[in-house]
């Protein structure tokens, strides 16, 4: 009996171990940046990294950018929009820089230019 639940309980340990490997993935590595106009209205979407340490940040360029915090924003992954303060009323957005989600401030430690943010792993169908 116990040999038969062990062999059972074999695939879903292993979904539940590839699902947080992908929660995972390492943020995005680069040169420090700043992302211009965002002020504007210059941004077209954005999604936040699973683990709620940074966000990525899509312009109307359609360019990427990774912007990572010095602690976890935790209510970042259930925005629906985010606001921000810049540095003396500026037009971009730097390093030092607040990002708001909710009534939660995150400040920002970095902002590198990335790729899309990691597809999210679909979820089994019951049945």
């Amino acid at each position: 009996m116990s040999k038969l639940f062990a062999t059972a309980l074999l695939p879903v340990l292993a979904l539940a171990a590839a699902a947080q490997a992908q929660d995972a993935a390492p943020a995005p590595k680069g040169e420090s940046t700043s992302i211009p106009f965002i002020t504007r209205g210059s941004v077209r979407t954005f999604e936040s990294a699973p683990d709620g340490q940074g966000v990525y940040i899509q312009n109307n360029q359609r360019n990427w950018y990774y912007v990572s915090f010095f602690a976890r924003c935790q209510n970042l992954p259930y925005a629906i929009r985010i606001g921000f303060d810049t540095f003396g009323n500026g037009s971009s957005l730097e390093r030092g820089d607040t990002i708001f989600a909710d009534r939660e401030r995150c400040k920002i430690a970095d902002i590198v230019q990335s790729g899309p943010p990691p597809k999210k792993a679909k979820k089994a169908k019951k049945g």
